[in-house]
């Protein structure tokens, strides 16, 4: 490995450019699973939903940010719609399970994803592959 090979390998792909940065924003209450895993997480309180997308959207090194549906449904129509149009963060709707057997409906959202972006449907298949 010629000199400063290692550190070119370490710094990997795309040195230089945006790295995409993922924000995940829920109630206060739902943070610390998405927190454990590395996210960077906003915690949410009612009525702060615009100052937070605000913030979020103005932060230029937020690519995606991943919204649950609740704390989406009460963002200003027109201000998500603003940021929609901006492209930049994507806005990524989820929903979280709120029973130990509720998967949540995020799996209706990833196949209309699919739908739209391949043209027809996809059937996902369920845990452990079953559908």
């Amino acid at each position: 490995m010629r000199a400063g090979g290692e550190a070119e390998a370490r710094k990997g792909p795309g040195t230089g450019a945006r790295t995409p940065r993922l924000v995940v924003a829920v109630r206060p209450g739902d943070a610390l699973g998405f927190r454990l895993a590395g996210a960077r997480v906003e915690g949410v309180p009612p009525g702060e939903e615009a100052a937070v997308l605000k913030r979020i959207s103005g932060d230029a090194s937020s690519s995606v940010l991943a919204v649950e549906e609740e704390v989406l449904a009460a963002m200003p129509e027109r201000l998500v719609r603003r940021v929609r149009d901006r492209g930049l963060p994507v806005i990524l709707p989820f929903a979280l399970p709120r029973h130990w057997s509720d998967e949540g409906r995020g799996r209706a959202y990833v196949a209309a994803i699919i739908r739209r972006a391949v043209g027809y449907g996809v059937k996902l298949g369920g845990a452990g592959g079953e559908p």
